[in-house]
């Protein structure tokens, strides 16, 4: 695993710690405390974690721990691009 989805992992153990299970399995259909609130501190978390901004779509788009690797991923690459 690498160190973006090691960092996301700790976000997601953080967040979704109440629900039992491997975090690179949670989505929003599996994980009962993934709520408005849980997917708003997850969004802000991870802004702050990787130095991002998440557009819309994007914040959408975040799923499942998958797709938020993806996305952050994809970002990170935007950025060092630009």
């Amino acid at each position: 695993m690498d160190e973006n989805a090691v960092r996301l992992e700790r976000i997601f153990e953080g967040i979704f710690w109440t629900d039992p299970g491997p975090v690179t399995r949670k989505t929003r259909e599996n994980t009962a405390s993934w709520d408005s609130l849980a997917h708003l501190n997850l969004v802000l978390s991870i802004e702050q974690e990787f130095g991002i901004a998440l557009a819309d779509d994007e914040v959408i788009a975040m799923t499942a721990f998958g797709a938020a690797l993806e996305i952050v991923r994809t970002r990170l690459q935007t950025r060092s691009e630009g």
